[in-house]
């Protein structure tokens, strides 16, 4: 029989409301049959937020099973305090994520809470300090790590088809532009609830040279080392970053260092041809954006690094592999879940393929982009002081 997990939703905007309708889908039609989901409260502002989120996620999905059932809060606090709930969901915007995760585990409630997981390494670190404490199973959601994009390029990588890995270039630039002329005070470009590009856009570069540069995924509590990072950064006229570029520095298993070029944007689009070039002695691969959903990979191998050199001389092999938008009716966050209730089912407190020391990794290198750009949030976003 399988395991249900069930979920409490912490928060009613767009992405709660995409991640619930996965946990709507029956996880047959991934193939999934060892694992199910179970939405059995919802917290927001008001009892009638609530409400509406529910009306509104349940007709989307054109499912009324379950709908009765699901307990509605008027505050975080009644829905922390729901036994029925085995893991958080948290869909605030950035700013509130410290304090809603640390809620949410003080609680002694597992948690998911969205990338990024929160505003600085200290405040990561204080959440990941704080969940080993209380043995809670503590991930941020970065849904890419859990596609089957993300397996099929371990797949490639691993069998040797571009030789040794020279270069890897990720990008994820969306022209926000038009957004913030209808709304001066979106998240996406209000300080105050952190916006910019890094916080929101940059997990998904760093996530595709996360997944070619950091070695093996695995839970550890041993921290990985903060490589070197050149960076630049241009701002909005509301002062959060608007361009990011940065080269960073990894260390790889054979003591090579391999650069890694971060580069995200919200003042110009990415193309939709390639989001992710990965280099390597023998070919190359190219990524199909969206960067966070990748639409496809094609790797090319030439028979020598000669040849490769060699723009007449074409590659003795190359395919593409193409991965369905929406499999089954998914926007694709129902990986992640699966991944979520499978660790809670095996008393796993982490998951190998998106190890906090990842999470913390990933802030330290924000941490220092935003140093060299001069760029700091409100102190209050910044602080591991609760109000």
């Amino acid at each position: 029989m399988a395991f249900t997990l069930r979920w409490g939703i912490l928060s009613t905007g767009w992405i709660a409301t995409k991640f619930s309708l996965d946990l709507l889908v029956n996880p047959s039609t991934r193939q999934v049959s060892d694992v199910a989901h179970r939405i059995v409260a919802v917290g927001s502002r008001s009892k009638d937020s609530a409400q509406k989120f529910v009306d509104s996620v349940w007709n989307e999905a054109g499912v009324k099973e379950g709908k009765k059932q699901v307990k509605l809060y008027g505050s975080y606090d009644e829905l922390l305090a729901d036994k029925d709930v085995d893991c958080i969901y948290i869909g605030t915007p950035h700013s509130h994520h410290y304090a809603n995760a640390h809620a949410a585990l003080s609680a002694g409630k597992n948690v998911l809470c969205e990338k990024s997981l929160v505003v600085n390494a200290a405040q990561a670190k204080a959440l990941i300090d704080l969940a080993r404490s209380k043995d809670l199973f503590f991930m941020e959601a970065v849904w890419t790590r859990y596609q089957p994009f993300a397996y099929k390029l371990e797949e490639v990588l691993k069998s040797g088809k571009i030789g040794e890995v020279r270069g890897v270039q990720a990008e994820l630039c969306v022209d926000f532009g038009p957004t913030a002329k209808k709304n001066p005070d979106h998240r996406l470009i209000n300080p105050v609830l952190a916006g910019g590009a890094l916080l929101d856009l940059g997990p998904y570069p760093w996530t595709q040279l996360a997944l070619v540069l950091l070695g093996e995924h695995k839970a550890s509590t041993e921290p990985l080392p903060v490589p070197k990072v050149v960076s630049s950064m241009t701002k909005t006229t509301s002062g959060v970053d608007a361009s990011v570029v940065a080269a960073i520095e990894f260390a790889q298993a054979d003591g090579r260092i391999v650069h890694g070029t971060l580069t995200t944007a919200q003042d110009r689009q990415t193309a939709h041809s390639r989001c992710s070039l990965i280099q390597g002695s023998l070919g190359y691969i190219e990524v199909a954006f969206p960067t966070y959903r990748p639409r496809s990979l094609t790797y090319y191998r030439w028979a020598n690094e000669g040849d490769l050199g060699d723009p007449t001389v074409k590659p003795v092999e190359s395919e593409t592999f193409e991965f369905e938008p929406r499999p089954g009716g998914i926007w694709g966050f129902a990986w992640e879940a699966d991944e979520v209730a499978r660790c809670i089912r095996d008393g796993r407190k982490e998951s190998d393929r998106m190890p906090l020391r990842e999470t913390l990794l990933m802030m330290q290198v924000f941490d220092e982009i935003r140093k060299q750009g001069n760029f700091t949030y409100p102190p209050e976003l910044e602080t591991l002081e609760l109000k």
